[in-house]
């Protein structure tokens, strides 16, 4: 794709400025030497768990307590930083190994180790910083404009960022799957760079129209208590360069001008194109990162195990 060089490290194309790795396609699944990273072992173990076993969850988020305080292994978690902020913007971790841990133990290991890379956010207006994401079988059609949209309980969720129409999105997602799905249920991803340049090349307006806030639908906010935005643009910077914030289905469509209703329709036309979105099968024990503003996630159809009745289970933490 045709870009305009920036500074060191970094593309500019139409307005928009990401990092150079954040350039990729469906093919970049087949290249797991820039996103995959083992977890030293010396960092996965439990006996340190004991020292804070003890404590609440609140106390344990909001500690300055991480995995590996000495940086005995600073090289893995700078790699892992490199792949987040100058990379693809996301990285798997392999693994912790949740079939030998406790419950509780699984979960603390996954917060003091995703903590290396932000400081944990409340993901509620109740304060509640872990969200268990338990994924029942349900079908893979949309739900209609008069219904809530439920993401979480969607089959088949499209590609979308992490609280759009907060206040304050997080930076990163840090996701620790337990359960897998027994067919199906991979993680998708798209590169919001790749999709600004695509929809660039249907019309020179596009990406300017996606930086005019877009209306917020608060029938389709799935915790009514969440504070909220009324309107936010979907294209938007920073000091660190071009960020997304999208979520089809909390669009107030109907106040949209023609303008914005070409503009969100051709974003969604390229998402659907073939050879865009990659997809990741994650195992249990599997931590994926993510940067909230430089890649879309959502996820694939997939079918449960039903005898025992065993639903996909992931474990969400949200950083800034």
């Amino acid at each position: 794709m045709t870009s305009e060089r920036a500074a060191p490290g970094c593309v500019k194309q139409k307005g928009c400025s990401f990092s150079e790795g954040a350039l990729w396609d469906a093919l970049i699944s087949a290249r797991p030497e820039i996103w995959r990273f083992e977890i030293p072992l010396p960092l996965l173990d439990p006996a340190p768990l004991a020292k804070v076993s003890a404590l609440d969850w609140a106390a344990i988020v909001r500690s300055d307590l991480v995995l590996d305080a000495e940086d005995a292994h600073a090289a893995f978690f700078t790699r892992v930083e490199q792949a987040l902020a100058h990379g693809p913007g996301f990285a798997l971790l392999s693994r912790i190994p949740v079939e030998a841990l406790s419950f509780r133990a699984a979960r603390l290991l996954h917060i003091m180790l995703s903590k290396r890379f932000g400081r944990l956010c409340p993901q509620d207006a109740s304060g509640s910083y872990l969200c268990d994401i338990v994924d029942s079988d349900t079908s893979g059609r949309m739900h209609s404009d008069d219904q809530i949209a439920l993401g979480r309980r969607w089959n088949n969720l499209p590609c979308h960022t992490d609280y759009a129409f907060g206040r304050t999105p997080p930076r990163r997602l840090a996701f620790l799957c337990f359960r897998a799905a027994e067919e199906g249920g991979a993680v998708r991803l798209a590169s919001a760079a790749t999709l600004l340049a695509r929809v660039a090349k249907i019309g020179p307006n596009l990406v300017e129209d996606l930086r005019r806030p877009v209306p917020f639908d608060v029938k389709r906010q799935i915790d009514a208590s969440d504070d909220a935005v009324d309107a936010v643009a979907i294209v938007g910077s920073d000091p660190d360069g071009t960020r997304l914030r999208y979520l089809y289905h909390q669009i107030a469509h109907a106040r949209l001008d023609q303008r914005q209703r070409e503009a969100v329709g051709a974003l969604e036309m390229v998402l659907a194109e073939p050879g865009l979105v990659a997809e990741l099968m994650l195992s249990p024990g599997d931590v994926l990162l993510i940067d909230n503003g430089v890649v879309l996630h959502g996820r694939g159809a997939y079918r449960n195990k039903q005898v025992p009745c065993t639903p996909r289970h992931h474990l969400r933490l949200w950083l800034i």
